[in-house]
């Protein structure tokens, strides 16, 4: 299912991410928005045993936020992350994001019924 079929899904995608970092972003979303899909993605986080970036994934649910977003840990590095789903369901996430971390927009792609946003996370400075 692509995040358009349902209006209110967001696919997750992160690069440059280590395992570490990984678990930490998804962590954050997964305290605010259900998750929408397999867990595969997410789990890839933990299974990296030599810490690896790799490309990683995860669809969620923003229909109803079931919480308030958190980072339990810091970034160790900037993590890139695109949001790629309905306009106010991409939104939502953004907003979630920037509530835990420090966001950096690197772009936008505007189509009819579903927009792609490209950003950099960092760590919030203490």
């Amino acid at each position: 299912m692509s995040p358009s079929d349902n209006g209110t899904q967001v696919l997750v995608v992160l690069t440059g991410a280590d395992a570490h970092d990984a678990r930490i972003v998804f962590d954050a979303l997964g305290t605010a928005f259900a998750p929408a899909g397999p867990d595969e993605g997410r789990a890839a986080a933990e299974d990296d045993k030599a810490g690896a970036s790799l490309l990683r994934s995860a669809l969620y649910e923003t229909a109803e936020q079931i919480g308030h977003p958190k980072a339990a840990a810091p970034l160790r590095t900037a993590v890139n992350l695109t949001l790629q789903g309905d306009y106010g369901a991409v939104d939502a996430v953004y907003e979630v994001l920037s509530e835990a971390f420090r966001l950096e927009n690197l772009g936008e792609a505007p189509g009819d019924q579903e927009k792609e946003v490209e950003m950099r996370l960092h760590p919030h400075q203490s």
